[in-house]
């Protein structure tokens, strides 16, 4: 049985092109796995703080204060608990939203998530991440700043099997955002059959 983690991360609930092209994904993700089970986490909505100087220390001591590790623990659990992970993600200011950096500050982990100091290995091997961003504005001949940044993130845990779901350009009025949306759900309903 599959099991599915999608990840939320724009502060809009409504008319929010990530979320309504995660909404679309979750709806065909469904009908492929009538069993699966989803488990959802919003990072906008159960707010992850930013780790501090005592949540590093905890992270590296042999026996960490395990309150300032409880949700990192509880995140890290979900991860290994899922086959396959969903990111619906929009652009800010050049980057991914705070909020899901703050999820990835927490759940990257040295002996939890990976191993090494020189030679890093990923723990999360075997699990496949889709990633679904969406821009408002694109230039000509950059590559999409928020899927080269979680793909180093995911790599960084060992997950390297990831599908791109890119909305770029929600303000450039070359084609519409109706037809980017239904050009990407084709993409979802290739990579989901």
């Amino acid at each position: 049985m599959n099991t599915l983690l999608r990840i939320d991360s724009s502060l809009r609930t409504e008319q929010s092109y990530s979320r309504t092209l995660g909404d679309y994904f979750i709806q065909q993700w469904e009908i492929k796995n009538p069993d699966g089970i989803i488990m959802e986490r919003d990072v906008t909505q159960q707010l992850i703080p930013h780790i501090t100087q005592q949540t590093v220390n905890a992270f590296f001591s042999e026996n960490p204060d395990t309150e300032s590790i409880h949700l990192s623990d509880e995140l890290i659990n979900e991860l290994y608990q899922c086959n396959e992970i969903l990111i619906t993600c929009p652009m800010y200011n050049y980057g991914i939203p705070s909020s899901l950096k703050a999820y990835f500050d927490s759940v990257i982990r040295t002996k939890k998530t990976f191993t090494g100091n020189t030679s890093l290995k990923g723990l999360l091997e075997n699990k496949k991440a889709y990633i679904i961003s969406s821009m408002g504005g694109m230039s000509p001949g950059i590559h999409n700043p928020l899927e080269n940044h979680l793909t180093l993130l995911f790599n960084h845990i060992g997950i390297t099997d990831i599908c791109y779901f890119p909305l770029n350009g929600t303000v450039v009025d070359e084609i519409s955002n109706a037809e980017k949306i239904a050009l990407q759900q084709s993409e979802i309903l290739k990579q989901l059959n």
